[in-house]
């Protein structure tokens, strides 16, 4: 990845990151929150239970006067208006004893009880209040446990065992403090995110204009580097400069990616690269390579991809250097690959480059017309060069031709750097 190159850029993916970090955040501290509000659910629902079953310590009061002689047809009546005018649908009332005394159920309480007995759920009488919950009809129902303390004395005088069914109301307040709880933990994460923003910001201009200008820096050394290399290569310093104006409105052509299009530009600059260390004599003869000549010259492509691999900002530009004298038929070099395996930036450079060195003037031969060099770049579609990126270089190739092929020196730089602004800074 080359480092952002435009100011714009770097703003771009500080937000990014930032939203990034806060969305993954908001989602841990909202899920966080929701955890913590399910495991509170049994305590809250217990507290409801509680502040209804007070209503029948009156029940277990009379049984204790009347020394538990209290029959089911005498306590029926008050058990009846109590239960009525409370949430359970189903209760048991236990004496000091744990032995039952009275038990009612409301009707559909069989069918809650049974999916309460399929989760293997019950509640066990104890000195506190316990139970568990279950979410069925779209209700909530807790099955309870709840010891009845005396007022004058604090002592149990009884239990109370049933199913409590949470009104609609009350799950309706569950619900808004659930999602309430949710929605504050995330809210202030996505606050914090956006008040910390301009506070990175401000701590990261001074990175920003570091930043600037050491793309600056690095277009520079591209374009330079690249104009040498070219110069050893075609003895013209402007190759370079032309066949990357072609590439890069081929590349916009072809609607690339600006991350692609620079990858281009940068493989473009430093493409042969690996032919440095190679005698100048040799890249400038006029008459055909022998084969030790040829081997030598195919080596370019390995000794350049090495040479750029362990540098990080560098090695966008790989895919160019490695795979810029394949073919689309598999006949190229280093790897023989073909087709969609080689990368489309390298496909587009093989045209351009190929264009370029046809309307030039060489060593060994003259620069050819623009409709000339056309018909050879046809006679190898689909062999050479890709068909369908060359069909639209082929569209685009005259009017571009007609702009480039009249420029030369500050002009063609000029050219150059409107083509280059929105990719890198020169």
């Amino acid at each position: 990845m080359i480092f952002p190159a435009l100011k714009k850029e770097i703003h771009v993916l500080l937000i990014k990151r930032i939203s990034a970090v806060c969305f993954f955040t908001a989602l841990l501290v909202a899920g966080t929150s929701l955890y913590l509000e399910f495991r509170q659910l049994e305590s809250t629902l217990l507290s409801y239970a509680e502040k209804e079953a007070k209503l029948f310590v009156p029940l277990f009061l009379d049984q204790l006067k009347s020394s538990n002689q209290l029959s089911s047809e005498d306590i029926a009546p008050q058990l009846a208006v109590a239960i009525g005018h409370t949430s359970f649908i189903a209760v048991e009332l236990y004496n000091e004893n744990r032995e039952v005394f009275f038990q009612r159920t409301r009707a559909n309480s069989e069918t809650i009880r049974q999916q309460f007995l399929k989760k293997d759920i019950t509640a066990v009488l104890d000195d506190r209040a316990n139970g568990s919950w279950i979410i069925a009809d779209k209700r909530i129902y807790l099955d309870a446990a709840i010891p009845m303390i005396a007022l004058q004395d604090d002592k149990t005088i009884g239990y109370v065992k049933g199913m409590y069914r949470s009104s609609l109301q009350d799950t309706k307040v569950i619900i808004h403090r659930f999602l309430l709880s949710a929605l504050i933990g995330a809210g202030a994460v996505l606050l914090c995110g956006l008040l910390m923003y301009p506070g990175l910001l401000f701590f990261q201009n001074h990175l920003i204009r570091s930043s600037s200008e050491l793309n600056r820096a690095n277009g520079f050394l591209l374009k330079h580097l690249g104009a040498a290399i070219a110069k050893c290569d075609s003895g013209h310093q402007f190759h370079n400069h032309r066949i990357l104006i072609y590439g890069i409105r081929l590349a916009e052509n072809q609607k690339l990616q600006r991350s692609q299009i620079r990858s281009f530009i940068q493989g473009a600059f430093l493409h042969d690269i690996g032919m440095l260390d190679l005698d100048t004599s040799l890249l400038m003869k006029p008459a055909p390579f022998d084969d030790t000549e040829q081997k030598l010259m195919q080596e370019h492509v390995k000794r350049g991809a090495a040479l750029i691999k362990p540098c990080r900002w560098l090695r966008s530009g790989l895919e160019v250097v490695r795979f810029h004298h394949e073919k689309y038929d598999g006949s190229g070099y280093p790897a023989g690959i073909s087709h969609d395996k080689i990368p489309g930036i390298a496909r587009i450079f093989t045209i351009v480059d190929a264009f370029d060195a046809l309307t030039s003037n060489r060593p060994y031969r003259e620069a050819q017309e623009l409709d000339q060099a056309l018909r050879v770049l046809e006679q190898d579609s689909g062999s050479h060069f890709d068909p369908v990126l060359l069909s639209a270089f082929i569209e685009i190739a005259p009017k571009l031709y007609s702009v480039v092929s009249k420029l030369d020196g500050k002009p063609l730089e000029r050219e150059l750097n409107g083509a280059l602004k929105k990719y890198i800074k020169t």
